[in-house]
C-alpha cells in the first residue's frame, strides 16, 4: 500500500501540485497516526516502515481521532517497534506525542524509549524527561528535564530534542520550550528495540496519539506547527488549481 500511496504523490508532484512535506521528509525516522483502529499491528508513514506490534494497547480515542489505550503497570501495555538503522540517531532527534495521562509515571519515563541510548516521556517527578546516552555523558548523567508538572486528564503535547552539534537538549510542552540543558557529543546508538508506552520498568497510563521520531533537532516553529495542525493536517497536498488531496484521502484510496 505504501508504494501505491507514494506513486500517487509523485505523479501530483509531476503535476506542479504542492506538498507540505516537513512532517514526512528524510529527517522523519517513525510517524504513527494509530488511525488503523484495528489490528495488532501499528503503521509508520515515514519512508522507513518502522512498524511496531501491540503487546497488550487498546485501541480508542486520541486526539484526534483515533489513539492507543495503555493500562499501566497492572497490564503492562506498549507497543514494541524492532531495531534498525534509521532509528539509531547519532547527530540529532526529535520526538514528538500527544499524550493524556491517567497517572503519573512511577520512575523515569513512559513516553517513547531506546533503552541506554535515548528516551522522551513523563518521569515519576511529573516531568517530562529527555535522557540519552552520548560520546560525553552516560545514560544516567545526559537528562534534560522540564520544569512543569504534566497534568493528568487532559491531552497534553510533549517533545524533546538534541543537537549533537550544539550539544543542546530541549524540552517542550505544548510548543513552548519548558527546558534546555548542555550534555554534548553524539548519541551512542544501540541494537535495542524501541518502545512506545513504557520504559525499563514503568508503563503508561493512559492514552498516546500522533507520534513522529525524527534524526535532527526540529525547531520550536515546526514542533508547533505539527502540534497544531495533526500529522495528517501538515502532510495536506497544498491545494493549486482548486484540487485539494489530503494525505488521508491518499490512504483511503490506496486501501480500496
Amino acid at each position: 500500500m505504501k508504494n501505491v500511496i507514494h506513486t500517487a504523490l509523485i505523479v501530483m508532484l509531476t503535476a506542479g501540485i504542492g506538498l507540505q512535506s516537513f512532517a514526512q521528509d528524510e529527517h522523519t525516522v517513525a510517524l504513527y497516526t494509530f488511525e488503523t483502529g484495528n489490528g495488532n499491528t501499528v503503521k509508520d508513514l515515514s519512508d522507513y516502515g518502522n512498524d511496531g506490534d501491540l503487546m497488550g494497547p487498546k485501541w480508542g480515542e486520541g486526539n484526534p481521532g483515533g489513539g492507543l489505550v495503555f493500562g499501566g503497570n497492572g497490564p503492562r501495555d506498549f507497543v514494541e517497534i524492532p531495531d534498525s538503522e534509521s532509528l539509531d540517531v547519532v547527530e540529532g532527534l526529535t520526538v514528538e506525542m500527544w499524550l493524556y495521562l491517567e497517572a503519573w509515571s512511577t520512575a523515569g519515563g513512559t513516553g517513547a524509549t531506546k533503552e541506554t541510548t535515548y528516551k522522551v516521556g513523563p518521569r515519576s517527578d511529573k516531568k517530562v524527561l529527555l535522557r540519552m546516552t552520548t560520546d560525553a555523558l552516560a545514560w544516567g548523567a545526559a537528562v534534560v528535564a522540564g520544569k512543569t508538572d504534566m497534568p493528568l486528564r487532559k491531552w497534553t503535547h510533549i517533545a524533546g530534542t538534541y543537537d549533537g552539534k550544539s550539544g543542546v537538549g530541549k524540552v517542550y510542552i505544548d510548543g513552548v520550550l519548558d527546558g534546555e540543558g548542555k550534555v554534548g557529543g553524539n548519541i551512542t546508538p544501540n541494537d535495542d528495540v524501541l518502545w512506545l508506552g513504557r520504559g525499563a520498568g514503568p508503563f503508561l497510563e493512559g492514552r498516546m496519539d500522533e507520534v513522529r521520531i525524527s534524526n535532527i533537532a526540529r525547531s520550536e516553529a515546526e514542533i508547533k506547527e505539527l502540534m497544531n495542525k495533526g500529522i495528517e493536517g501538515v502532510l495536506a497536498v497544498q491545494p493549486q488549481d482548486k484540487l485539494t488531496t489530503t494525505w488521508g484521502k491518499l490512504k483511503a484510496d490506496a486501501a480500496r
